[in-house]
């Protein structure tokens, strides 16, 4: 399993889209989409950034279902917080809410 954690890449996390401002959601998501292709399993540590904003969150995990990624695929990312265990539930239900609005 590959691990990715966000603070290296991102210690302070942007916005929703590339153009709105750096360290966006969409930017992450564009790398966790290159580390699925390149491994048979992703590990997500969400600890030691600054905070993340919902539209960051929802625009990296929910992306990813609105890209058409497999759903279990998804699902089986490992996500890991010790500083803020309440972002894994939170990340889940942009997943979930996702997959509602992609099979209408």
């Amino acid at each position: 399993m590959k691990m990715i954690k966000v603070a290296d890449r991102y210690p302070c996390p942007g916005p929703r889209y590339k153009k709105l401002g750096s360290a966006s959601g969409e930017d992450f998501r564009d790398w966790i989409e290159q580390e699925l292709a390149a491994s048979t399993g992703l590990i997500i540590d969400l600890d030691g950034t600054e905070g993340y904003g919902s539209s960051f969150l929802e625009e990296s995990f929910g992306g990813l279902i609105r890209k058409g990624y497999d759903i279990d695929v998804i699902r089986g990312i490992e996500l890991k917080s010790e500083e803020e265990p309440e972002l894994i539930d939170e990340i889940k239900e942009y997943i979930e809410d996702a997959i509602k609005d992609s099979h209408g």
